[in-house]
């Protein structure tokens, strides 16, 4: 016989990861302040109480729905001569993943007086400081500022105002420049 209390954690797990899930939905929809509660819950298709007994508040839900996925350390996997390439071709081509973009969600709720605070500690923590870390040479914070600020512009373009390159000749000319502007900042010496 089985043991009824690993299949309710089973099942809270999964009613968990079904809230996070609907959250990112409707936070890349929405933004922070669009959003709310009742919309998660009900595309989750639990009750809203769930929400407040999983994460704590709709706060709580955002920081463990959003904060863990605004890292750039992936990048950082393979040598730092490639690092231009790398994120050149990963914010030029890529689209983002099932309907869910970590970047434009920041970009659509840093204003919040709720979580703005929140997003610009976790993008300095998981994206500026890993790209301090990587860089050699002097002006190491404001080379990884400009790095973070040029691809965070190139995130409202091509995805928050859904104005991408007319078609592959200027992507390709974008890539090839960004690749050049990113590398003259990794490289300096």
């Amino acid at each position: 016989m089985g043991d009824g209390r690993t299949t309710n954690k089973r099942d809270a797990e999964a009613t968990a990861e079904r809230i996070l899930h609907c959250a990112q939905e409707v936070f890349h929809k929405r933004g922070y302040d669009g959003a709310t509660t009742r919309e998660i819950a009900d595309r989750a298709g639990v009750n809203i109480a769930l929400i407040s007994r999983y994460f704590g508040s709709k706060r709580g839900l955002f920081e463990k729905a959003i904060t863990p996925y605004l890292s750039l350390e992936r990048f950082f996997d393979e040598p730092v001569e490639s690092l231009a390439d790398r994120l050149a071709d990963v914010y030029v081509h890529t689209t983002p993943m099932d309907g869910f973009d970590p970047f434009v969600v920041l970009l659509k709720s840093v204003s919040s007086p709720d979580v703005g605070p929140l997003l610009i500690e976790a993008l300095e923590r998981q994206a500026i400081e890993p790209l301090k870390r990587v860089l050699k040479g002097k002006d190491k914070a404001a080379r990884a500022t400009l790095i973070a600020t040029q691809l965070a512009g190139l995130i409202l373009r091509f995805r928050v105002l859904q104005s991408p390159p007319r078609n592959a000749a200027e992507r390709e000319a974008i890539r090839k420049r960004l690749t050049a502007y990113l590398s003259a900042l990794i490289e300096v010496g």
